[in-house]
């Protein structure tokens, strides 16, 4: 139960991330910013341009999903998006200690 609830928050992220970050997404995004103008408050501005709101909502309906239409086909994209954000994650750790390990080499001189 844990590692499957650790595995949905990771999907959230990804998908918020991509939402936010995937040039191929931002035509989308900006269309429903426009179409769906009864999301935007005077304070805060629209849900789509903050992450934090829209994680909620993706979370939901990841929720949804995971609860009444799990299927193989959402298990592997999900598996697929997971593993690439963690991937991403491991990029950092390892370019952090490369970093590490030639700053290290640099102050021996």
């Amino acid at each position: 139960m844990l590692i499957r609830a650790l595995a949905l928050a990771v999907l959230v992220e990804a998908l918020v991330e991509l939402l936010f970050t995937a040039a191929p997404l931002q035509g989308i995004r900006t269309w429903l910013i426009k179409k769906t103008a009864w999301l935007r408050s005077e304070e805060q501005g629209h849900l789509l341009e903050c992450k934090y709101c829209t994680g909620i909502w993706i979370a939901g309906g990841v929720i949804l999903l995971a609860t009444f239409a799990d299927c193989q086909a959402l298990r592997l994209m999900s598996a697929a998006l997971i593993a690439a954000r963690l991937s991403n994650f491991m990029h950092l750790i390892i370019s952090s200690i490369r970093d590490a390990q030639i700053n290290m080499r640099l102050e021996r001189k």
